[in-house]
């Protein structure tokens, strides 16, 4: 019953992965791979309460990728990341082909969530950008702001809730 369900959602969640995974093929295919186990081993305990398959696969999937991006942060710097993405076989760049549908669906969600950005109060807004955009750690937030390293955090965390609750029809 699981790979059935797996396999209906495959190519989904590998484009899903992707996109997540920016730049990096191999953190993407890495991520599928550890979503495929970690779904494998939960989903027979979780099976009678998932009433959607697709979003269950996606969010486990999702969890997944920024683990590993956090990973990624955590051991490398900004030159190793440079070095990476220059080092990167564009041949490879050019074998996913995107379906004009698709390039459709990425630029409207790409201007739902700038427009859910803009609408926040720019106290939450600002440290927003400047943590997931600019990718500022909370204490240099702070200090830019001139708030303390809690505040920043919860600045950021109200405008992530803000910006789930708006973008929530993405996910169905």
């Amino acid at each position: 019953m699981f790979w059935k369900a797996w396999n209906s959602h495959g190519d989904y969640l590998k484009r899903l992965s992707q996109v997540w995974m920016n730049v990096s093929h191999t953190d993407a295919e890495d991520a599928f791979s550890d979503a495929t186990i970690r779904a494998f081993e939960k989903y027979a305990a979780h099976a009678t309460q998932i009433s959607n398959e697709r979003a269950w696969f996606a969010r486990l999937l999702h969890n997944i990728c920024i683990d590993i991006h956090r990973s990624n942060k955590r051991r490398g710097t900004l030159r190793e990341k440079v070095k990476e993405i220059s080092d990167i076989d564009t041949g490879l760049l050019d074998t996913v082909i995107y379906t004009p549908e698709a390039r459709l669906i990425n630029s409207e969600i790409g201007a739902m969530i700038t427009t859910a950005i803009q609408d926040l109060p720019e106290k939450l807004r600002q440290p927003l950008v400047m943590r997931l955009v600019s990718g500022d750690e909370y204490d240099h937030i702070a200090c830019t702001l001139g708030i303390s390293n809690d505040n920043a955090r919860k600045r950021v965390q109200q405008a992530r809730a803000i910006l789930r609750k708006k973008l929530s029809v993405l996910r169905e």
